[in-house]
Parts: C-alpha cells; sequence; structure tokens
C-alpha cells in the first residue's frame, strides 16, 4: 500500500505546475551562477599573476581596515550589509565625529582633510603605476593601506573597529568576521601550486565543485520547497477531497509520510540530474589532465549538504499547511530563509557553518576550511534532518486528529468570524 501510495503522490508532483517552477528556477539558478565556471588550471611558473589569498598578519589586517576607514571618512560614505542587503551610510554629525575620533586614535589621521590628501595620493600613485586606466576605470586596484598609530595594541584596534561598525548599524566591514579576512596577499608560484594539488589531491577535484555547487543551489533549495508542499496540501482542500480522504483505510502514517517522501525525492531529482553538468566537465578535465576523481561526490554532496534543508523546508511547509489550512507556510518560510540567507553573507568563504538553514561555502577552494568546519556542518545537517522527521511526525498527529474530526482549526477561525460578524 504504501509503495502504491507513494508512487501516485510522485505521479501528482510531476503533473504539477508548481513542481516545474521550481525546476526551471533551479536550472537557471545553475546556469546564471554556474553555467560559465571553468576548471582551475594548474598553476605554471613565470605567470604574470597568481591570485590573492588571506593573510592572518595582524599588521597588515590594522593597515587594510584603516586604509578602508580612512577612505570611506573621506568620502563621508559607508558601506554596509545589515541583513545581507546592501546599504549605504551617511552620517549625522554627532556620529561623523566619532568615527573622526576612531580614525585619529587608530591611525593619528587627524580631520577630514588629512584623510583626502592620503586618499590623493594613493590615487595618484595606482594611475602612475597603471592600475587604473586613462578613464580612470579600475584594471587592477591596489588597497590603500593606512599604518596604524604608533603604541595602537590588536586589541584596541579591535575595540575601536566594534565602536565603528556600531556607529554605522553592523554589517560593515569594521566587524570581526569581515575585518579578519580584510588582508590580502598576493600569491607565489608556490602557494598557488599548493591550493592546486589540495583541490586535486585531497579535494580530488569533484569534491571542491560539489560544494560550490551546494552553495549556491541551497540557496533557493532554503525557499523553493515550501511552495510545493503547501500546494499540495490546499489541493484536496480545494477539490473538495478531503473528506474523502480521512475516510480511507490507510493509516494517517501512510497517507502523510509517502506524500512527504515523494515530494522529497522528486525535488532532489532535478538537483542531482543538474549535477551531471558540472560533474562531466570535472570528468572531461581530470582525463587530460591525468589526475583521479571522486566519481560519487556530487551525490554525497547533494544528499549531504542539500537533502537536509529540502527535507526540513518540505517538513514545515506540509506541518503549518496541515494546522492551518492556509498558506501561512509561504511567509514563515520567507521570512526564516530571508534572516538565513542573507544574514550569513560573511560566512560565504566556508569554514563558518553554524546552525544556518542554507550553509554556505562559495569557493571551491578552501579545503583547510572545509575540514576545520566539518564537525559543526555534520551537527548542523543531523539537527535539520531531525528538525524535519519531527516535523513530519507532527503532520501525521494533526493529520491524524483530523481524521477523527478534530483540530479544525480554520473552521472555527471562520465560525467565530461569522459569528461576530452576525452579532
Amino acid at each position: 500500500m504504501f509503495g502504491r501510495l507513494f508512487v501516485k503522490e510522485c505521479k501528482q508532483t510531476v503533473k504539477s505546475l508548481v513542481y516545474w517552477v521550481i525546476v526551471l528556477i533551479l536550472i537557471f539558478d545553475f546556469t546564471s551562477q554556474l553555467g560559465d565556471t571553468e576548471i582551475a588550471r594548474k598553476p605554471e611558473p613565470g605567470q604574470e599573476e597568481y591570485g590573492y589569498k588571506s593573510s592572518h598578519d595582524p599588521e597588515l589586517i590594522m593597515k587594510s581596515v584603516l586604509g578602508e576607514l580612512t577612505e570611506e571618512y573621506y568620502r563621508e560614505s559607508y558601506t554596509t550589509y545589515p541583513i545581507g542587503f546592501y546599504k549605504n551610510v551617511t552620517l549625522n554629525e554627532e556620529d561623523d565625529r566619532r568615527i573622526a575620533g576612531i580614525l585619529k586614535e587608530a591611525a593619528g589621521i587627524d580631520g577630514r582633510e588629512a584623510a583626502g590628501q592620503m586618499v590623493e595620493d594613493w590615487y595618484a600613485l595606482q594611475q602612475e603605476t597603471g592600475t587604473l586606466g586613462a578613464a580612470g576605470e579600475e584594471i587592477h586596484r591596489e588597497p590603500l593601506k593606512v599604518d596604524p598609530a604608533e603604541g595602537l595594541t590588536y586589541e584596541r584596534f579591535g575595540e575601536l573597529m566594534d565602536e565603528a561598525d556600531e556607529i554605522l548599524g553592523g554589517g560593515s566591514d569594521y566587524c570581526k568576521e569581515y575585518r579578519e579576512n580584510s588582508a590580502k596577499v598576493a600569491m607565489t608560484y608556490e602557494d598557488a601550486l599548493e591550493e592546486y594539488k589540495t583541490l586535486t589531491e585531497k579535494d580530488r577535484l569533484t569534491g571542491g565543485y560539489a560544494r560550490l555547487f551546494s552553495d549556491y543551489m541551497v540557496i533557493f533549495l532554503g525557499i523553493l520547497p515550501v511552495f510545493l508542499s503547501v500546494t499540495r496540501g490546499l489541493r484536496d482542500r480545494r477539490a473538495m477531497m478531503q473528506e474523502l480522504i480521512y475516510t480511507r483505510r490507510c493509516s494517517s502514517f501512510t497517507i502523510v509520510v509517502s506524500r512527504y517522501l515523494a515530494m522529497t525525492v522528486m525535488l532532489v531529482l532535478p538537483v542531482l540530474i543538474i549535477s551531471l553538468v558540472p560533474y562531466l566537465n570535472c570528468v572531461e578535465y581530470a582525463q587530460r589532465a591525468q589526475i583521479s576523481i571522486d566519481n560519487l561526490a556530487f551525490v554525497k554532496y547533494t544528499f549531504g549538504w542539500l537533502f537536509p534543508t529540502i527535507m526540513v523546508v518540505t517538513a514545515a511547509g506540509m506541518f503549518l499547511t496541515e494546522l492551518t489550512d492556509t498558506a501561512v507556510a509561504v511567509l514563515v518560510q520567507g521570512a526564516w530563509w530571508f534572516v538565513t540567507v542573507f544574514g550569513g553573507i560573511g560566512r560565504l568563504g566556508g569554514g563558518m557553518y553554524g546552525w544556518s538553514l542554507a550553509p554556505r561555502h562559495n569557493t571551491e577552494l578552501n579545503w583547510q576550511g572545509f575540514h576545520d568546519g566539518f564537525a559543526q556542518l555534520a551537527a548542523n545537517r543531523l539537527f535539520y534532518t531531525a528538525a524535519a522527521l519531527i516535523l513530519t511526525g507532527l503532520s501525521v498527529l494533526v493529520y491524524s486528529q483530523k481524521r477523527k474530526g478534530r483540530l479544525k482549526i480554520r473552521g472555527k477561525i471562520l465560525a467565530n468570524r461569522k459569528s461576530k460578524s452576525e452579532a
């Protein structure tokens, strides 16, 4: 009985217009973000440049952050991402003085005129060295670096930058999470070769690109499944089929779980199919470069990284829809998704996964960061898997109670409204 219901629910899902809209959005997400991704090539000696890497040298971090603060203070315009969205901040007179005081203590720069002189000198140097074109367009910008004031400790520097971030409303480049990754240094051939070896040997190439694939796909998978589960939950009510379904001999567990399993399976299927594109690109490159790859990497990351998100979003939508007989799950999940995705911008490089519904790792590199944060990521994914199972169990309980004529929340609400209007 369970198998027949599962197959029937899969067929119903395939017939759903919402399902195919979700598939098209996932395809668009992949093609627009990763469709033109090229596999990293092995670096060769004598290249003009090899890219950049983060530096954790406190002195360099202070110079880089103070350079940015000097530039933004001079321009009287600050860029922040308080909840992930871009925001341009212009300070009032009092807060402007506070930033000026911070800059004076941290870098010995007294006033906007002094800051402007440093910025203009830096800009002129960029033009002389050819990093800015004749029309001022940026070829490669060497960031402004400002020496910290004599005697400034790194601890005091952190306190001042935390204060600056607070003045700006949070989400600025001066908060701890951002500033510690702000300093960049040019990689040498040896650095680039070591990075390439890590990608091809420790990650076996496909591991890195499977993480990058998961990073982009998890964004939309944190919201799209709720539309399918809500649509499926409300369809029986619209078709006036609830009473008929309630009287079937099948157990509530069989009906709800088969429906849930069908939706999650049909949602993960297009993800697996789409992953064949980057996988085949990796296979093609590996054959030319004569390196071995992990042929199951995309499958493992899809089920280990993405499937828990699909599970919990689908389960949340199903539970709230079954409980309320409304589409309120879309609003709830939309709010959760908004806070999760746009509140985790600082974690894009990977290694700091936290308890996010949509853990990010916006690079095929940084194997070490992934390795260091793996325990937290595994706990994260297990937590959401458990949450999905609990929500599914609650859906079974609510469905069972409704079959017994209880928990008709929507009906009670409508009845109360009607009685109040008559009164």
